[in-house]
């Protein structure tokens, strides 16, 4: 008598436990790696999809997808709208999401971020964060001999005449900063056209760079960390007893801002358009 051995199933999206359990464990599991790319695929259309578009966009034949959905799903990975039948993502992705923001918050990840460069530069810095007033004072470091000054933790610093507030000023929507603007331009009798060349010369430099003008002779530099909708989350700030030590075409300066370029592209933040 003959046996059949059971032939092995043509269709990819079929799973070998056995295969899978006993293989190299770094090859992984392909089926987990197909799915991978589909959620991928759903985060980037960013609203809700048909079936063919989700298809054509990771490049596999429909009913494959489809049946891959189905599994994402039933853990709440993927979510199908009763009504409409477009795809989305499912509420264990969105806690997914939450989980990883509150175990990466940006604010406490910049923290170490300024402690490394003071400590590297030698430097006091300090993180600022908006408030109703402007930007107030969270977090200081001392990477070298402390500056003497009357900063400290909940200073509001000036929006208009501080390398932290020119670096809100720079990349805040103009909307949520503009009382805090015509405040200080009543102060220091600034114009509007004034105002508007300290943006220009402050975007197109990618930071915000102050000689003496809080505490004399020193040197101050900052720029913004975004969150993940390109907001503001805080702003960098390092300063320096030397005179000219931030200044554009030091290296210092060009340092600094390859930093905090690294650091918002690990992170995920990118700025949105200012208005």
């Amino acid at each position: 008598m003959t046996t059949t051995q059971p032939s092995t199933p043509n269709d990819p999206t079929v799973i070998d436990l056995a295969g899978e359990e006993t293989g190299d464990t770094r090859k992984g599991i392909q089926s987990i790696e197909v799915g991978g790319r589909i959620i991928s695929a759903l985060c980037d259309f960013q609203y809700p999809v048909p079936l063919k578009d989700l298809a054509a966009a990771v490049g596999m034949p429909a009913a494959k997808v489809h049946r891959y959905l189905t599994s994402l799903a039933r853990i709440g990975l993927a979510h199908q709208d009763d009504q409409s039948g477009l795809y989305g993502l499912g509420p264990m992705a969105l806690r997914m999401g939450l989980s990883a923001i509150e175990r990466n918050d940006v604010v406490m990840r910049a923290g170490r971020l300024l402690r490394a460069l003071a400590l590297e530069w030698r430097s006091s810095g300090h993180l600022a964060i908006w408030g109703e007033r402007g930007p107030v004072l969270i977090r200081t470091e001392h990477g070298g001999p402390p500056v003497i000054s009357t900063m400290g933790l909940g200073t509001v610093m000036p929006l208009l005449r501080s390398a932290t507030g020119q670096a809100f000023l720079a990349t805040m929507p103009r909307s949520a900063i503009e009382h805090v603007i015509r405040a200080e331009q009543e102060i220091l009798h600034w114009d509007d056209q004034k105002v508007a060349g300290l943006i220009t010369e402050t975007q197109a430099r990618g930071a915000a760079v102050i000689e003496g003008d809080i505490v004399p002779g020193l040197s101050a530099i900052s720029a913004p960390v975004f969150n993940l909708d390109g907001s503001v989350a805080c702003c960098v700030t390092l300063m320096n007893p030397k005179a000219d030590y931030f200044q554009p075409g030091h290296p210092p300066f060009e340092a600094f801002l390859r930093e905090i370029a690294r650091f918002n592209h690990d992170w995920g933040g990118r700025e949105r358009a200012t208005s």
